[in-house]
Parts: structure tokens; sequence; C-alpha cells
């Protein structure tokens, strides 16, 4: 096949595969056909910024990269090379001096050529390939299809990553930045299959910010906004990584802890409830801004998610009306 079809060939390849709609299978697929369009023995791609740099190697015959993530220092070398914004070719990376780790490890240095590769985020790097030492050298028509690929590849990463923040932005709620009320409800459905399916206890939060409207009354909306977007942040802080933080209403927030019991609930509430309480807010005493905290539990309470958010609330209006700065649970609206 000629080099123009295999090229279009293979980007048509790269733009098709399902692992490319991740970055890693972006990068994976982007040393694949870098090896197949120059016929080269090693591929190397180095991407990243300030001092956070990602590495993967790909060696003739190998199914997978060798990957280093983040933790990766360029050698002086190859920060050369990250500096330059053309293609460069060399004969001989041995005869200069340059080290297989510096180069592409498993390959003998030899002929070389890189090309820059730019995301619009301001990360830099290049795609590399390499052959061992005495074989033919890179060319310029090795460094046309090979400029293209890493184009290509940036391209698709910033695809990727727009797409990331579009879905990011699609579930996300503007003021506080935590999770919005559409994502909740999905979310809480989802929690609710698996938390039948394991019989996994699940507990579900209501919280209100105490007596807002007089902050608000006080120093405007804005400060107002202000204050909710921190308590969200104070939430995520004391919760666990896989509990979920997500805006209900004006001034209430839901967390859901997935395989939490009603003492554990209890126990993330009011870790919750203090640290609001003992937190410094701008134009607000210690002390003066508080929450009322609600507590719900599958299945004691409620099997559905209705059922659950209702729960909660009534949990939420008894800790209101026992004076707010509390956290009340369902059971004792019989009381």
């Amino acid at each position: 096949m000629p080099g123009r079809e295999r090229l279009l060939a293979s980007l048509v390849d790269l733009s098709g595969r399902s692992s490319s709609r991740t970055r890693a299978g972006v990068l994976d697929s982007a040393l694949s056909l870098a090896l197949l369009l120059t016929e080269a023995e090693g591929a190397v791609l180095v991407l990243g910024g300030a001092r956070a740099f990602e590495r993967s190697v790909l060696r003739r015959g190998q199914k997978e990269p060798d990957r280093v993530g983040e933790a990766y220092r360029p050698a002086p070398f190859e920060r050369s090379i990250l500096r330059a914004d053309e293609p460069r070719a060399f004969a001989d990376l041995g005869a200069a001096g340059v080290s297989p780790a510096a180069a592409c490890p498993g390959v003998s240095p030899g002929p070389a050529l890189y090309v820059p590769l730019r995301l619009q985020d301001g990360q830099a790097g290049y795609l590399a390939v390499h052959r061992s030492e005495g074989s033919p050298r890179f060319t310029g028509r090795d460094a046309r299809p090979l400029a293209l690929l890493a184009a290509w590849a940036a391209v698709s990463i910033d695809n990727l990553k727009m797409s990331e923040n579009l879905e990011r932005l699609a579930v996300t709620d503007d003021l506080t930045q935590v999770f919005n009320y559409r994502y909740l409800k999905s979310a809480l459905r989802r929690e609710v299959k698996r938390a039948t399916r394991f019989k996994q206890p699940l507990s579900v939060l209501m919280v209100d910010v105490d007596n807002l409207k007089h902050y608000n009354d006080r120093n405007g909306h804005l400060r107002g906004s202000h204050l909710l977007r921190e308590i969200a942040q104070l939430f995520a802080q004391q919760v666990r990584s896989w509990d979920l933080v997500a805006k209900y209403g004006g001034d209430e927030f839901t967390v859901i802890l997935p395989q939490t019991e009603r003492a554990g609930a209890a126990t993330v509430g009011e870790r919750l409830r203090a640290a609001v309480e003992e937190h410094a807010f701008p134009l607000a005493g210690r002390g003066s801004i508080t929450v009322s905290i609600g507590i719900a539990n599958y299945p004691e309470d409620s099997d559905s998610v209705t059922g659950l958010i209702e729960a909660a609330d009534r949990a939420l209006y008894l800790a209101k009306r026992n004076g707010r700065n509390r956290v009340e649970g369902i059971d004792r609206l019989a009381a």
C-alpha cells in the first residue's frame, strides 16, 4: 500500500478504535501506528507540563506499552527536545552520547526522529520513533506522517478533555461545584439498586443551612452564594471518596453514603455539622453559620429513591423543629 493510503488507513483506524475514546487508548494507538508508519523498532511518547510528565514506550512485538505516569522526569536531552517546535532527526543517538534510558529503553541508540506534540491546555511533549544502531536513518518521508499522527493524537486528547468537561458541567451545580439535582437522582437510583442486589446498607443525609436568609439580608446574595460554595467544599472534604455530595435545593444539600448504617450516618452527619459550626466564614462570627441534618436509611426507612428523600426530608424538618444545628433520624418522628 502506498505511503499516503497507508497513513489515511491508519488514521481512520485510530479514530475508529473504541480504546481510543480514552486518553490511554489514544496514546497507545499513536505509539503502535508510529511503529507501523515508520518501520521503527521502538516508539516513545512523552507528555506533560511543569514538573509532571508521563512517558509511554512501545517496542516492536510488545502488546502493551511500558508506562510511567506523572512521576517521570525527562532527562536533559529530552528537555531540549521538549523545547523544539519542529521535528528533529538524529542519524545516531549513540554517537551523540544519549543513553538508552533517555532514548528508547530496549533499543540500542541509533537513528531517531522526534516530532513535537502540543495540547490546548499548555501541555507539551513529543512523539519519537527509534531504530537500533547501524539501521537506516529516518527521512522527511517519515517525518511528515509522524507529525500528522502527533497532531491527530493531540486533537484527539483535546477532544476527549473537552468531552469530559462537558460531561462534568452537565452533572455539576454551577454555584457550588458539587453534583447537581439531576445527577443526584440517577446516582441514588444506582446506589439503591446496588444496595438491593448486594444486601448492603445505604444512608442519605438531607442538609439545610440554618438562617441563610438572614445572612443574605445582611451581606447580599452574592456573599450568600460564596458561603454555600464554601460549605459544599467543607462537606466534600469530610466524606469518603466514594460518598456523593449534591446540591438539592436553594440552600439544601444531599449526601449519599453507600455501605453506611444508621450509626455511621449519624457520625458523618455530626462531623459535617461540627465542621460548619467551627468554620470561620467571611462576615460571620464563628458558630453563627450552622446546618441542620436529617438522616434516612435503606431499607429501614424506605427501599425506594423517592421514599428515602422524603424520609430524610422529614428527619430534617424534625432537626429544624428541635432547635436547628443538630442531626436527627426519622426514627424519632414517632416519639
